[in-house]
C-alpha cells in the first residue's frame, strides 16, 4: 500500500536527509540560461497529491541543475477534477524561473502527457469505481460542511431517492479530490446546495463523487 511506498522512497530519495532536503528551494546558478520555450520530457519521481506539488527528473541529464525540477499542481494540463501526478509517470514540460522564499529557482510549467495530451488520472481511476445508479447519475443534497484542512465534509442527501444498492445512508462523506472546484482547491463551506454522484469504496462505504453546485457548476475555490 501507500505506506510502504512512502518508507522506501524516504530511505533512498533523501540522501540520508529524509524529506528535509526539499524544504528550501534549490537556488539556480547565477549564470544559468533558461530556454523558456524548450520542451523537456521526464519522469515524476515524487508527487504529494494533497500538498499539490512534486518533482520531475528530466530524461536528458546535465541540462537542469540537480537533474530535478519542482512541479506545482497549477501548472498541470489536466481535465481532472483534482489535478495530480503519479510517481513514475512520463510527462513533458517546459521550465521557468520563479522566486520562492527569496530564492530564484526552477519550476516545471505546461506539464502534460508526452505529446501534449491532457493528464487524465482521475478519469482512469473512475472506470474502476463502483457507483450507485451509475457514474453519470446525479443526486441533490446539502453540503452540511466541508473542512479543507481535514480534507473532508458531509452531504445530507435530499429525501425520496430510490437506490439500486442497499444501505445508502442519509448522509455521506466527501473528500477533497471529489470536490469539483474547476481545478482549484475547495474552501470551508457549510449549508450549501450541491449535486453529486455516489460511489462505493471497496470496503462498502458510500461517498460523494464529483460534487458540484446545482447544474454542474464548479464549487467556489479557495482564494
Amino acid at each position: 500500500g501507500k505506506g510502504g511506498w512512502g518508507k522506501g522512497w524516504g530511505k533512498g530519495g533523501g540522501g540520508g536527509g529524509g524529506g528535509k532536503g526539499f524544504s528550501k528551494p534549490q537556488a539556480l546558478p547565477d549564470d544559468y540560461q533558461i530556454n523558456v520555450g524548450q520542451l523537456y520530457t521526464g519522469t515524476v519521481i515524487a508527487y504529494y497529491k494533497f500538498n499539490g506539488y512534486g518533482f520531475i527528473e528530466p530524461d536528458e541529464k546535465g541540462i537542469i541543475p540537480n537533474d530535478k525540477v519542482f512541479v506545482f499542481w497549477k501548472n498541470l494540463k489536466s481535465s481532472d477534477r483534482y489535478p495530480a501526478l503519479v510517481k513514475d509517470m512520463k510527462v513533458q514540460f517546459t521550465v521557468n524561473a520563479v522566486e520562492k522564499q527569496g530564492v530564484r529557482t526552477l519550476q516545471a510549467e505546461n506539464v502534460s502527457n508526452v505529446g501534449g495530451g491532457e493528464l487524465t488520472i482521475q478519469d482512469e481511476s473512475d472506470t474502476k469505481k463502483s457507483f450507485v445508479g451509475g457514474q453519470n447519475l446525479r443526486y441533490t443534497g446539502t453540503l452540511k460542511f466541508f473542512l479543507p484542512k481535514q480534507g473532508y465534509g458531509y452531504i445530507k442527501i435530499d429525501p425520496g431517492y430510490q437506490y439500486d444498492k442497499e444501505g445508502v445512508p442519509e448522509e455521506i462523506r466527501v473528500e477533497t479530490a471529489e470536490m469539483n472546484c474547476g481545478g482549484g482547491n475547495p474552501q470551508y463551506s457549510e449549508d450549501m446546495k450541491v449535486e453529486f454522484g455516489i460511489w462505493v469504496t471497496t470496503k462498502g462505504a458510500f461517498k460523494g463523487y464529483n460534487v458540484t453546485l446545482p447544474g454542474g457548476l464548479p464549487l467556489p475555490a479557495a482564494p
